[in-house]
């Protein structure tokens, strides 16, 4: 029978929860690399990231390479008035504080319109071969995504990809995984 999404949650948070810090830093590292390979980061002039929590790929790593490469860089932050993420620029003097789910912010957002972004890269609890993404269950990405028509691409470790997880009508799916031993194109079949 297969498992529903809060289950494969679970069952995903469980396998983070025994990663080791240095294993979580080399993969990051060679899932970067993976990432950096790909013609849409290649040629993208703005670069929507995210700051990591728990186990997920860090990505610390290449905001320093997008600022080297003078890419604009920009992360989710949340508005509480709308109780939506838009994205906010952030550059190597930016100063943050801890936001909503206790993810880092910054403290004077400087917003970049969803439009402006060329390359999106969201993070995930699991993903399957069809693109299809299972978030942590509260449709931040999904809403955040509605109105992107950039290339999106997840990164995710090996295990988070899985033959085929559910997904319901509103859930985006991505078109590439970067993860630490390839970069998956996806078949989107929905």
């Amino acid at each position: 029978m297969p498992q529903t999404k809060q289950q494969l949650r679970s069952t995903i948070a469980a396998k983070r929860k025994m990663l080791d810090a240095d294993w979580i830093e080399d993969a990051s590292a060679k899932a970067i690399e993976n990432l950096q390979s790909l013609p849409a980061f290649q040629s993208a002039k703005t670069v929507a990231l995210y700051m990591a929590i728990g186990g997920e790929v860090r990505l610390e790593p290449l905001f320093a390479e997008c600022w080297r490469l003078g890419k604009t860089t920009c992360i989710p932050v949340f508005n509480s008035s709308t109780r939506l993420y838009e994205m906010a620029e952030i550059t190597e003097n930016t100063r943050f504080e801890t936001g909503n789910y206790g993810i880092p912010e910054p403290v004077a957002p400087n917003p970049v319109a969803i439009q402006e972004i060329n390359l999106m890269v969201v993070p995930g609890v699991a993903f399957d071969a069809s693109g299809n993404r299972l978030g942590r269950g509260g449709g931040y990405y999904d809403r955040l995504l509605d109105g992107f028509s950039g290339d999106i691409v997840a990164v995710a470790f090996d295990f988070q990809i899985l033959p085929q997880i559910p997904c319901d009508s509103y859930d985006r799916p991505v078109q590439i995984i970067a993860t630490e031993t390839k970069n998956i194109k996806v078949r989107n079949e929905r």
